[in-house]
């Protein structure tokens, strides 16, 4: 079963993603490699997940998904939270010395993305001493479950092969990449169709 992420089990969410996330080039460049920043995007990952009720974890506590839905209008308080987050976000997880690069790379990405609503996948991670399928299937159908409940495609961007290869697997179809130059590694954007749902590989 799958169970929200809230206060009370989000530590324990977090050393998901801190044993689970430490070989992904994008998340090392960003944070300049640097330990505490790292942990703070994962904090981060974790709260706007929260703030949008897409966060949560694998009954056996192994596994996290964290997703929302994208493209939708914004509250003034949404708004007011949004910008609270993400200035969290450039102080304390971006190295300093890439803001400008990040900035760029984002915008790039961000043209590459629809203008319709859809739902955006951020992580989906198992504890690496612990993968086992039944965990990462669970997440997957709860994630697509969503999908066709609301009838919103997910996209989802990697920057690792093995990952791409294995959404690939799962109905997803790479329709972009994206290059950054600064650290000599590819984003590969990857879309699956809510309609796919009943066709699980």
């Amino acid at each position: 079963m799958i169970f929200p992420i809230q206060l009370y089990n989000k530590n324990i969410a977090l050393q998901v993603l801190q044993k689970a996330m430490i070989e992904n080039p994008n998340l090392l460049w960003m944070t300049g490699t640097c330990k505490k920043r790292l942990n703070n995007l994962y904090e981060f990952c974790i709260r706007l997940a929260m703030s949008k009720k897409g966060a949560y974890l694998n009954s056996d506590t192994k596994g996290v998904v964290l997703f929302y839905r994208e493209g939708d209008g914004v509250t003034l308080i949404g708004l007011l939270k949004k910008i609270q987050l993400y200035f969290f976000f450039v102080v304390s997880v971006i190295d300093i010395f890439k803001i400008i690069e990040m900035m760029k790379l984002q915008r790039l990405i961000k043209r590459k993305m629809p203008n319709a609503p859809y739902l955006y996948c951020l992580i989906m991670a198992v504890h690496p001493e612990e993968k086992r399928t039944q965990t990462i299937i669970q997440m997957r159908d709860f994630l697509f479950e969503q999908s066709k409940q609301q009838q919103l495609p997910i996209y989802i961007q990697t920057s690792l092969r093995r990952n791409k290869i294995l959404f690939e697997r799962y109905g997803f179809e790479c329709f972009d990449t994206v290059v950054n130059t600064s650290a000599n590694y590819t984003l590969w954007l990857l879309k699956r169709d809510y309609e796919k749902y009943d066709a699980l590989t």
